[in-house]
């Protein structure tokens, strides 16, 4: 089964995103979804706490969250089990593979290229709106890695069709 890299989707939704700005300071998200991001270390930082936008394609079976914060940046991908009538779980792994299976990444601007998460979890109710919370473990060094927990409260969901699910 073709295997799909958050790394490679977050770009794409956050320039398309991003472009539907309507004036300045305009947010290009539906209103009332929010999306919150904390590295949990000795001290708590939240990375983000704002705005979300959430698209689901039937035809792949693929939910993508996304958030752009002020200095980070951030989404999760799900490979979602239907029918959506209970919250489930997703393992986080580095790529999506099969349903049931997410991936998440997170970057700040001036860093470069974003962190993709090797473990955790992601808990989801999905329906018009979807809410949830997860933990995301991602790389940091060599031998160390960056635990990070957030939530997903009532971002709506855009359906996409058939025909704009997949990218030529």
């Amino acid at each position: 089964m073709r295997r799909l890299l958050l790394a490679a989707v977050l770009p794409l939704l956050a320039g398309a995103a991003c472009s539907g700005r309507r004036g300045p300071g305009a947010s290009p998200f539906p209103a009332g979804g929010r999306f919150r991001a904390e590295r949990v270390a000795q001290h708590t930082t939240v990375l983000i706490n704002g705005p979300a936008w959430a698209t689901y394609c039937p035809s792949e079976s693929l939910l993508v969250i996304v958030a752009l914060g002020g200095t980070w940046n951030g989404g999760v991908a799900v490979r979602v089990v239907p029918p959506f009538d209970r919250p489930r779980d997703y393992r986080i792994q580095p790529s999506l593979a099969d349903t049931g299976t997410a991936s998440a990444a997170f970057r700040a601007p001036a860093a470069g290229a974003a962190r993709v998460g090797v473990g955790g979890t992601v808990h989801l109710a999905i329906g018009d709106v979807v809410s949830g919370r997860f933990e995301v473990t991602l790389p940091d060094s060599a031998r160390a890695h960056v635990a990070i927990r957030g939530t997903v409260t009532r971002v709506p969901v855009s359906r996409l069709s058939a025909g704009t699910c997949n990218p030529p």
